[in-house]
């Protein structure tokens, strides 16, 4: 979307529009401005792998931003090996059979699609549906099965030397792998019998025909490229070779394709001097840690985060913005503990402040900051207007223990908002009811057992002391004679109800919890009695009045 501020430099300074004025630099007229990302499905694909796409997202907004069109491809890369069976996997023995087959030919363990990789792709592309990321996804196995890239395959062939000599030039400086030898022959690819890729090639005067032999099962063949087939490129050469089939001007990379001598260097090289292309303009990215978990996250060693999981305990526009707030080269982590309540307060800080009026100080730096995180962070890329009212959504805390004090029903929740006059519009009530789920789920699943509470559903009879029931009968005959008594109206009330006792609130209140709630602590009385409703507190408060004569 271009918004007619591409050229105001104050505004367009995320590291993303950084990236995006480098991307313009490096490729200068292009009629499109290609992007892309990809990964190998062989695994659940986890939160740690939405950092590419997410990237890429960013940058293709930050490009639009400035007025040029913008191409966002998803390279689904089904047709690499199936190496290895992630930990976990529901028929595990059906995907050991695949070993060393192509993902796309590897059954689904799960039975409700075609493959495997099917049902990896299906997952991540409805995950990130709900955070308005619609790339133009493309199949790697079918443009290799249709003889797309044939043209690069022999180009790759007839300047094996060239590139032999590029890759070994990568293994001497990194002293990591022997070299190649002078047979070496940069082709991949599945036998047409078995479907192992355990083949060995050789190659005539034809750079596109190609004959191999099945170390598996001994089937032999020769493969026009031009008719497509089961001959690829591996993944070094394949890489630089799509940069050039696509025109790619932007596409980052792991930390782990960024080291000196990596695939991106050696990539950079074949594509210039294989494929007359030049390479694209790159960001490498750090990992995407679980708070709590030692390491990278890995698909193969199963019990992985996705990003379906994360949306069951943040909101979209929230999700996006913990990526927009670090830059790529980053390390972060992903929280489900009570670090989840800081990330929701510091998004409506950020949110307040970005719907502040400038002022003319130093502070719009920092308006204007929050203006352009928000705008990335949003799904509809809409710019926030400098003064413009903040749209009501209650505040995570509040939120909570109002879900809970309504046992987790989301409409009586979001009525709650309504009936106090907070919530004025139906898209006030969308945002509040599309916080409410992820704050129960977060309770539900996450939240410590100090957090979590719940009324009880029958009164019990506690023994009170004589000044206790004096202070009780005190709050009690307030709800009787004004039992839809609002929060504000109730605060004067309990500031005197311990006058002329040695109680204050610190003693007393442990009773009024311990009657609600079961417990000794919890949220704010005033905010709990008022939202349960006089009836509700009374019924469970008055039978230890009763007790004592004093009810």
């Amino acid at each position: 979307m271009d918004d007619g501020r591409a050229g105001d430099d104050n505004y367009l300074t995320h590291w993303a529009d950084h990236a995006a004025a480098k991307t313009l630099r490096e490729h200068p007229g292009r009629e499109t401005y290609t992007v892309a990302a990809g990964i190998t499905p062989s695994g659940v694909v986890h939160i740690g792998n939405f950092r590419e796409v997410i990237t890429v997202d960013l940058v293709a907004r930050a490009l639009r931003d400035r007025g040029v069109p913008v191409r966002f491809i998803y390279s689904w890369d089904d047709f690499d090996v199936f190496r290895k069976v992630p930990e976990g996997m529901p028929n595990a023995e059906l995907l050991r059979e695949n070993l060393r087959r192509s993902i796309v030919d590897v059954p689904d363990p799960f039975g409700d699609h075609a493959s495997y990789a099917d049902h990896n792709i299906a997952a991540f592309e409805e995950s990130i549906a709900p955070l308005a990321i619609a790339p133009e996804f493309i199949r790697q196995s079918k443009r290799y099965r249709a003889g797309a890239y044939a043209d690069g395959i022999a180009a790759a062939i007839r300047e094996r030397e060239t590139i032999r000599g590029i890759l070994n030039r990568a293994r001497e400086a990194t002293s990591a792998r022997t070299l190649l030898g002078d047979d070496w022959l940069p082709l991949s690819g599945f036998c047409g019998a078995c479907g192992r890729d355990e083949l060995a090639f050789s190659v005539g005067d034809d750079p596109y025909r190609v004959a191999y032999t099945c170390a598996s099962c001994q089937h032999a063949e020769e493969v026009d490229l031009r008719a497509g087939g089961s001959v690829k490129l591996p993944w070094r050469i394949d890489w630089p070779m799509r940069w050039a089939y696509e025109g790619v001007c932007f596409e980052p990379g792991g930390k782990d394709h960024s080291t000196a001598g990596g695939s991106y260097d050696t990539a950079k090289d074949i594509v210039r001097e294989i494929y007359g292309g030049s390479a694209p303009s790159y960001v490498g990215y750090d990992f995407v840690r679980i708070k709590g978990r030692a390491g990278k996250i890995s698909s193969s060693r199963g019990e992985v985060v996705t990003v379906g999981d994360c949306l069951e305990i943040y909101e979209p526009e929230i999700l996006r913005w913990i990526f927009v707030s670090y830059r790529p080269n980053t390390e972060f982590q992903i929280s489900f503990d009570l670090d989840v309540i800081k990330i929701y307060e510091d998004f409506d800080r950020t949110r307040r402040l970005a719907h502040e009026a400038d002022s003319g100080g130093k502070a719009d730096t920092k308006r204007q900051i929050a203006r352009r995180a928000l705008q990335l962070s949003s799904l509809d890329h809409r710019r926030i207007e400098p003064g413009s009212p903040v749209p009501f959504i209650p505040g995570f805390r509040h939120l909570s223990m109002i879900l809970q004090v309504y046992d987790g029903d989301l409409e009586r929740t979001v009525e709650h908002y309504v009936q106090s006059g907070e919530i004025t519009s139906d898209e006030e009530r969308r945002l509040c009811a599309q916080r409410a789920r992820c704050v129960w789920r977060w309770i539900a699943d996450f939240a410590p057992d100090e957090f979590r509470y719940r009324i009880r559903d029958e009164a019990i009879v506690r023994s009170l002391t004589q000044e206790e029931a004096v202070v009780l009968g005190r709050l009690c005959a307030v709800l009787r004679d004004q039992p839809s008594i609002s929060e504000d109206a109730l605060v004067p009330h309990m500031k005197s109800l311990c006058d002329g006792t040695a109680l204050d609130n610190k003693s007393f209140l442990p009773v009024v919890y311990d009657l609600l709630l079961g417990r000794e602590k919890g949220p704010k009385v005033t905010t709990l009695v008022t939202t349960m409703g006089g009836a509700r507190a009374l019924a469970l408060m008055e039978p230890s009045l009763g007790a004592l004569g004093l009810s």
